[in-house]
């Protein structure tokens, strides 16, 4: 963060005000007439306001180095250190004070700052009376005075040099998956930056991806580069530990681990701030803020100086903290397979694993490479070593549990772990992300949102974005948003336990109405043959958003290539959930695109899903077609016996009804190459 301070100097009564309070604290002083304790205490703390002061003028002065200020002062830079971090308990001479003072307004002046200080530079009205409420503070004492006032008993040590914090808590052996994001790191901190500003790190992601064990273990691989220390906090943005923590609250936790006293605490929580930077002014200091929950928490944290390095982790973006303060975001994702094996053998052993690895990919595929996933279930395997790696994790993670189920159960670990994202929702938000959990596929797009919720897709967007904000959804593109599977089981738990049985049914319609009219409108313009569909279709239900429609083959065909697995997914759902008419009209729309693709395998399977729609539909009509788009598809495939079945079946009830609304049949089955039907070689 750069530094920016910026204020209007007091008017009179201000300083008036000011100049009061310092001659009220001297009177009392003088007038108490014990001559103990009490005076010292006065006295030591007009001392430390006096160097609190000075701290201020200069910070709001642009910030002049040390290292300048003590040249043209005359002193040593640890002495001017001391001076100006309140750790001394003597007065400095007049002339050190004067020197100070006229040194830093020059400085302002030079970089056009005076306006800018709240603080006057009149040494004779301003600092002068000041100075000498400290000399009557302490010489009621009768400390022994010469050039420079001492106390007499004991006499005080020599300032005490810097403390040198070590903050972080241990560190994993091993980070496995995560050599890309180490090197991302070690980017950030490679970079130059101009004088004024840290160097700042955004460790970002979902609950329980690791946020927080790569940035120990890299915090701790990156130690030695800062001499000066580091200092760890648990912000607490997402914990069950207790509240957020406050800036203030973390402020002076830092100024103990600084070596600041209770006593020595400024009295204002801007005051505080300004101790704080000041303390790492020029130190070489290494900040690592775990868990917070917005920009607001970090940035009074954030130093002032160029040598200090501060690494955030948060399931928020920053986006704040991006922009404004020039943070370096570094986004964690779910391991890879390889890495997520290579976590599991090194908690579990290499020789269980081995032992076990068809099991492994059923863990790992089951936790879906999420860290902290893998871990709960190495974690019971250790206290079960009897029960197979599979069967944990499908006990673990089979959904269906209440997500307030006893803490002893791993899984609610994690449920837990995406509570504290969830109750930062607002409520549509939360609906919104409750009703996720029925979108059968990895992506969902904006369009299929807004129709889940029936939300305008403005709004939806919007609240895709609120989601994202926390890492419960990622926008893996534009527009195209997924849940982490665990998120969607626990989505799913939620809304079991949330939403009424019929508030879920009727957003269940609305997605499929969703997918169905959108596929209709894609397959509309591609060659979809001349048998009109023998099942009418409904319009769709209120507040269903379909995709935008297209104007030509090209986007249309685009459009399946992508939602395929989606669409065939939706169909065996609607099947198995009792939706017919929609299993039939998704097949419907897929057999075109299906077709001209020469997806051949999946044409057969889309129409025995439609045949079982049919019979449940009683069409006899769509039950025909069915078959005889499964002999045809089956004859692309080199099934006689099943072309053979299906031909019969799909001719004994046409040639009964003398119709000719099928009149085709025979061409379609018995030619290869009818017009407008697999012409494609196969790919599937």
């Amino acid at each position: 963060m750069c530094d920016s301070l910026s204020g209007q100097a007091p008017d009179s009564d201000v300083r008036t005000r000011r100049r009061s309070r310092w001659v009220s604290r001297s009177e009392r002083s003088r007038a108490s007439d014990e001559g103990g304790r009490d005076a010292m205490d006065l006295a030591l703390q007009l001392l430390e306001q006096l160097c609190l002061d000075l701290r201020q003028l200069r910070l709001q002065a642009g910030g002049p180095s040390l290292r300048d200020l003590s040249d043209l002062v005359g002193i040593s830079k640890s002495q001017l250190g001391s001076i100006l971090s309140g750790q001394v308990r003597r007065l400095p001479d007049w002339d050190v004070v004067k020197g100070l003072v006229e040194a830093v307004r020059r400085y302002g002046a030079d970089r056009g700052r005076l306006g800018q200080l709240s603080l006057t530079t009149g040494v004779e009205e301003f600092w002068r009376p000041r100075y000498a409420a400290v000399e009557h503070a302490f010489s009621y004492r009768q400390i022994q005075r010469s050039e420079t006032l001492r106390i007499p008993e004991p006499d005080p040590p020599e300032p005490h040099p810097p403390v040198v914090p070590h903050q972080l808590p241990p560190a994993a052996s091993h980070i496995s998956g995560r050599s890309s994001e180490l090197t991302a790191l070690d980017a950030v901190l490679a970079q130059d930056l101009p004088a004024g500003c840290a160097v700042i790190a955004v460790l970002g992601g979902m609950a329980g991806v690791g946020k927080t064990a790569l940035a120990v273990h890299w915090a701790h691989r990156v130690a030695g580069r800062f001499p000066d220390g580091q200092l760890y906090v648990n912000l607490r943005g997402c914990d069950p530990d207790g509240p957020p923590m406050s800036p203030d609250a973390v402020v002076r936790e830092f100024l103990t681990a600084l070596g600041v006293r209770a006593g020595q605490l400024p009295s204002t929580a801007a005051a505080r701030v300004a101790l704080y930077r000041s303390l790492l002014y020029e130190r070489r200091m290494l900040l690592v803020l775990d868990n917070a929950n917005a920009v607001e928490q970090v940035r009074p944290l954030l130093p002032a100086s160029p040598g200090c390095l501060v690494l955030v982790t948060s399931r928020s973006r920053m986006a704040g903290l991006i922009a404004a303060d020039g943070a370096r975001p570094v986004m964690l994702d779910v391991l890879a397979d390889d890495a997520a094996g290579d976590l599991l053998a090194r908690r579990l052993g290499a020789h269980r694993v081995a032992a076990e690895p068809r099991a492994v990919r059923n863990v790992v595929e089951r936790c879906g490479g999420l860290p902290l996933a893998l871990v709960l279930v190495a974690a019971r395997a250790l206290t079960h070593p009897g029960v197979a790696l599979d069967t944990l994790a499908f006990r673990l993670f089979d959904g269906g549990r209440e997500p307030n189920a006893l803490a002893s159960d791993p899984a609610t670990e994690l449920w837990a772990a995406f509570s504290w994202s969830y109750r930062t929702l607002s409520p549509p938000a939360a609906r919104l992300f409750r009703l996720l959990s029925l979108h059968q596929g990895r992506d969902v797009s904006a369009a299929a949102a807004a129709s889940l919720a029936a939300l305008p897709l403005a709004e939806a967007t919007l609240r895709l974005s609120e989601l994202g904000e926390v890492a419960l959804v990622t926008e893996r593109r534009p527009g195209w948003y997924a849940l982490h599977g665990l998120v969607g089981a626990y989505a799913g738990d939620l809304a079991a336990h949330t939403d009424p049985e019929d508030a879920r049914r009727a957003a269940a319609v609305r997605l499929l109405d969703h997918y169905v009219h959108s596929a209709r409108a894609a397959a509309s313009l591609l060659d979809a043959g001349d048998d009109p569909n023998p099942v009418p279709l409904a319009p769709p239900a209120a507040g269903v958003t379909p995709e935008p429609r297209y104007t030509d083959r090209s986007p249309a065909t685009a459009w399946f290539d992508e939602r395929r697995p989606v669409l065939q997914t939706m169909l065996h759902h609607a099947i198995g959930a009792g939706f017919a008419a929609h299993a039939w009209h998704l097949a419907w729309s897929l057999d075109a695109y299906l077709v001209r693709g020469g997806h051949r395998s999946d044409r057969v399977d889309i129409w025995q899903v439609a045949l079982r729609a049919a019979e449940r539909l009683g069409d006899p009509d769509a039950r025909t077609m069915a078959r005889r788009r499964l002999a045809a598809a089956s004859v692309r495939l080199d099934r006689p016996v099943e072309v053979l079945a299906h031909s019969e079946r799909a001719l004994v009830p046409h040639q009964r009804r003398g119709g000719t609304r099928h009149s085709g049949l025979d061409g379609e089955v018995s030619s290869p190459a009818s017009p407008g039907r697999d012409r494609a070689q196969p790919t599937g």
